[in-house]
């Protein structure tokens, strides 16, 4: 099964043609996921299942958009769904490096989105995020994924 045909059962006002050709097991191996992103997943996930968004979430500040910035990622709102899918790949292969400082921007990096996601979840309309990007809509997803 596709992540493209995942993310059309699941919300049928999402399509995206070349979501197709990416095979779900190939692209996030649950094994290559870190520990420290499946634990954030979950921390999302049961979130968001407990309270559906309806919690006040901080803002994520300017040093963390300058950090997400220093390594060429946009704001979570500004971000397309093929460019998270390249992050998302990034970040996994990041977190599997044997580099400290690669490990440590990932799951910095990791943990700011996932900030930014839940910040846009709880305060804004399902109509403004409309005019987003859908980087946060396949960042939602792989988050779901991750947690299980």
């Amino acid at each position: 099964m596709s992540f493209g045909s995942i993310l059309k059962n699941r919300e049928n006002i999402y399509n995206c043609s070349y979501l197709d050709e990416i095979s779900l097991s190939g692209l996030f191996l649950r094994s290559k996921i870190s520990v420290f992103q499946k634990s954030l997943s979950r921390n999302y996930s049961t979130l968001k299942k407990i309270f559906s968004y309806s919690v006040i979430q901080p803002m994520v500040t300017n040093v963390e958009y300058g950090k997400l910035s220093s390594f060429g990622f946009y704001p979570l709102e500004m971000t397309s769904d093929k460019k998270m899918i390249e992050e998302l790949k990034k970040l996994i292969e990041w977190s599997n490096s044997d580099d400290i400082k690669f490990v440590k921007a990932s799951d910095e990096i990791f943990s700011i989105r996932v900030k930014e996601l839940k910040y846009i979840m709880a305060n804004t309309s399902p109509v403004k995020r409309l005019e987003f990007e859908g980087g946060y809509f396949v960042f939602e997803k792989f988050l779901e994924f991750a947690a299980n």
